[in-house]
């Protein structure tokens, strides 16, 4: 938990409003309220019906899986639970920065003081990752980096392709690769590193 509450610190010192980057006049300041998850990056206001995407945020598709020490378990769904169980019953606050090529608003969301893209960084639930054309979010890959140090979530599973790499794979066969699956962010995605275990036999795993 030292590593989440340190980044979600980092975090609101430089990513907590929109004023340094040029937002839009065809979008809100503010958007309040309870939402439906819609999947694990993006959320549909009750009241407003207004749908909104994390910024900075991907995480995997619902139907991927994953393969840590021998055992799999639904990444997709997984990712998708955490952001329903953090958002479940609270007020989310985002503040909208951009559209992406298809329309949706782009923001940075928060319960409270927890900024919910940085926190399922930090803990391995999803990628640091900006499409083509949208702005980067610099802090998040210095969070994903400690994550994938820790070998947690995500990271934990070598063969789990990210979701962008998993989607281009899967159209025509792998064959055609749309451009805008790549990010504008320029750091090339590192192997995952699982951490060694230590060779003692008390050895205490944190879940």
């Amino acid at each position: 938990m030292r590593l989440v509450s340190l980044s979600i610190i980092f975090l609101t010192m430089t990513v907590t409003a929109p004023s340094a980057q040029v937002r839009p006049a065809d979008i809100p300041r503010q958007i309040y309220g309870k939402v439906q998850v819609v999947d694990a990056t993006t959320f549909e206001f009750r009241k407003s019906a207004q749908t909104v995407r994390l910024a900075g945020y991907e995480a995997p598709r619902l139907e991927q899986t994953a393969t840590s020490d021998g055992i799999d378990w639904p990444a997709g769904q997984v990712s998708r639970a955490w952001m329903i169980l953090r958002t479940l019953g609270q007020d989310v606050n985002c503040a909208p920065i951009a559209r992406d090529a298809n329309g949706v608003i782009l923001a940075h969301c928060f319960v409270g003081e927890t900024n919910l893209a940085a926190t399922a960084i930090a803990e391995g639930i999803g990628y640091a990752f900006n499409y083509r054309g949208e702005p980067p979010v610099p802090a998040y890959f210095d969070i994903e980096r400690k994550a994938r140090g820790l070998g947690y979530g995500v990271w934990s599973s070598p063969d789990l392709l990210p979701p962008w790499l998993y989607t281009a794979s899967t159209t025509n066969g792998g064959e055609a690769r749309d451009s805008s699956l790549e990010s504008d962010s320029g750091l090339p995605l590192p192997l995952p590193v699982v951490p060694a275990k230590s060779p003692t036999p008390n050895n205490v795993h944190g879940g």
